[in-house]
C-alpha cells in the first residue's frame, strides 16, 4: 500500500507541472544548441599500450665446464666493466690445460729436431757426393790398370808364353775393375739426387713439424681461455636485472651456454615498446613526439621521440599489430621499471594554431528524412580543395559538411567544408568556415515550454526510474 502511495503522489505531482507549463505562454516547440568555430591549438594523437625495457639487455653466459664455487653479485647490484661477478671451479679444464701444455712442448721439440736434421743432411750431402765422386775416380784407376794387365796377359797367353790359370786371374780382376766402376757411377748418380731431392723433403718435414706446433699452440691457447673462462667479468657497465644459477650448481656448455646473469647497461635511460594497430600504423613516422604518465605518490609524465617503426607484423588471432619503439629518460627516483606497462600517447600532427569546431556538430544530422537530407546534400557545391605550397594535397585532407537552422523558417542548410586532423573532440577546419561561424550541434523538440520529449522518453526508461 505504501507503493501505492508513493506513485499516486508522483502522478499528481507530474500532472500539476504538466498543467502549470500549459498555462504558460507558448514558445517555441524546440531547443537548438550550436558549436562555434574557433581557433586555437590542436593535435592529431594515437593512443596505445606500451612496455617499458632498458635499450638494451646483455645475458652473461658460462663458456667452460665445472662447479659454480662463487657468485659475487645479486640482483639490482650495480656493476663496472670487467668487474669479477662469478667463479667456476678450475679442476677440470686446468688438467686439460696440463695436456695442452705437454703436446705443445713435444711438438716444439719435434720441430726443432726437424730444423737441426735439416742442417745436418745440407752439410753431409756435397760430402757425400765428393766422396761417391773420389770413389768413381779410384775405380776407373783401377779398372784402366786391370784393363792393361788383361791385355798384357791375353797377348802372352795367346802366344803360350803364360798359363792358362794367371790368364784367367787377370781376366776376373778385369772384370771385377768394371763392375766396381759402375758400383761407383751409380753411387755418385744417387749421391747427386739425394743433393737436389733431399733438401725439399727436410722442408717439408718442417713444415709438418710446424703445422704440428701450431695444432699444439691452438689447443694450448684454448685450455688456456677455459681456464680464464671460469673467472667471469662482467662485459659492460650496468646493474643486474636477474640472476639465473646459485652456487654449487654444476654447468656444461656443451649444447647450450647456460645464462647466470641479465645485466641492463643503466636505468637512466628506458625504451619503450609499443604495439600500434594495422589502422593507426600508417600515421606513425620516425622521431615523432611521445608520452606517457605513471601514477604513484606522485605523477610522473615522460616524454620521448620514436627511435623506429618496424615493417615485422604480430598476428594474434586474426589481430595485426606493428611495434613502435620509443626512447626516454629516466627521472632521478627511477621510476620506470623494466617490465612496466603504460598508455603510450604518439603526437603524430601537432597545429599550433587552427579553425577547428567540435565534433559533435560534425556528427549531427537534422531531423528530416533521409531522403530530404539527400536532396538538400546533392545541391550543395564544394569550396577548392585545399592545396599545399608545392600543389600536393594536404594530409587528412577530407570532405564533410556542417548544418545550419533558419528558425524564420524552419530550415535547415548544409554547409560543405574541408576537414582535417581530429583529436576526438574537435576537428580541424581546413577550408568553408572562418572564426565566429556556428552550426548545429543539437536539437531536441519540445512539446511545451521546457519540456523536451526526448527527455521524457528517456526518464520513462526502466532503469532511469528510481524511487
Amino acid at each position: 500500500m505504501r507503493l501505492w502511495k508513493i506513485i499516486l503522489i508522483l502522478v499528481i505531482l507530474a500532472a500539476a507541472a504538466f498543467g502549470y507549463m500549459s498555462l504558460q505562454d507558448p514558445t517555441d516547440d524546440y531547443k537548438v544548441d550550436h558549436a562555434k568555430v574557433q581557433s586555437g591549438p590542436l593535435t592529431f594523437s594515437i593512443e596505445t599500450l606500451g612496455q617499458v625495457s632498458p635499450l638494451t639487455e646483455v645475458t652473461v653466459s658460462c663458456e667452460t665446464t665445472g662447479k659454480i664455487i662463487e657468485m659475487l653479485v645479486d640482483y639490482d647490484d650495480e656493476v663496472a666493466k670487467n668487474q669479477v661477478i662469478c667463479r667456476i671451479d678450475p679442476e677440470i679444464v686446468m688438467a686439460q690445460h696440463a695436456q695442452s701444455v705437454a703436446s705443445l712442448e713435444r711438438a716444439k721439440s719435434a720441430l726443432e729436431a726437424s730444423k737441426i736434421r735439416k742442417q745436418e743432411q745440407l752439410a753431409r750431402l756435397p760430402a757425400l757426393t765428393k766422396q761417391a765422386q773420389a770413389e768413381l775416380d779410384s775405380a776407373r784407376s783401377a779398372l784402366e790398370q786391370a784393363e792393361f794387365n788383361w791385355q798384357r796377359i791375353d797377348k802372352l797367353f795367346k802366344q803360350n808364353q803364360a798359363p792358362e790359370a794367371e790368364w784367367r786371374g787377370f781376366k776376373t780382376g778385369f772384370e771385377s775393375a768394371k763392375a766396381v766402376v759402375k758400383a761407383a757411377e751409380a753411387a755418385l748418380v744417387q749421391a747427386e739426387t739425394n743433393e737436389q731431392y733431399t733438401p725439399p723433403q727436410l722442408e717439408t718435414a718442417i713444415k709438418e713439424a710446424e703445422a704440428a706446433r701450431d695444432l699444439a699452440k691452438a689447443q694450448f691457447d684454448t685450455t688456456k681461455a677455459q681456464v680464464e673462462k671460469c673467472v667471469i667479468r662482467s662485459p659492460i657497465d650496468g646493474i643486474v636485472l636477474r640472476r639465473f644459477l646459485d652456487v654449487g650448481t654444476t654447468v656444461n656448455p656443451t649444447l647450450q651456454p647456460p645464462p647466470l646473469f641479465l645485466i641492463a647497461p643503466s636505468l637512466s635511460r628506458m625504451q619503450v615498446s609499443a604495439r600500434v594497430s594495422e589502422s593507426d600504423i600508417a600515421h606513425i613516422e620516425v622521431g615523432q613526439p611521445a608520452s606517457f604518465a605513471v601514477e604513484g605518490k606522485r605523477r610522473s609524465e615522460f616524454r620521448g621521440s620514436i627511435l623506429e617503426k618496424r615493417n615485422q607484423p604480430d598476428i594474434i588471432q586474426g589481430v595485426t599489430t606493428y611495434t613502435v619503439i620509443l626512447e626516454v629518460e629516466n627521472d632521478a627516483r627511477r621510476t620506470l621499471l623494466p617490465g612496466m606497462s603504460v598508455n603510450v600517447v604518439i603526437e603524430c600532427v601537432k597545429r599550433d594554431e587552427t579553425l577547428k569546431v567540435e565534433n559533435k556538430a560534425l556528427r549531427f544530422r537534422p531531423p528530416l528524412s533521409r531522403d530530404d537530407r539527400r536532396g538538400e546534400l546533392e545541391d550543395v557545391t564544394w569550396p577548392p580543395e585545399p592545396k599545399k605550397a608545392d600543389g600536393t594535397r594536404v594530409d587528412y585532407c577530407q570532405k564533410a559538411h556542417l548544418w545550419k537552422f533558419n528558425e524564420t523558417d524552419k530550415s535547415w542548410t548544409p554547409v560543405p567544408i574541408w576537414t582535417g586532423i581530429t583529436d576526438n573532440l574537435e576537428t580541424e577546419i581546413l577550408e568553408g568556415a572562418k572564426a565566429g561561424d556556428e552550426f548545429v550541434s543539437n536539437f531536441d523538440e519540445l512539446s511545451s515550454k521546457g519540456f523536451s520529449l526526448k527527455e521524457a522518453l528517456k526518464l520513462a526508461s526502466p532503469d532511469n526510474r528510481r524511487l
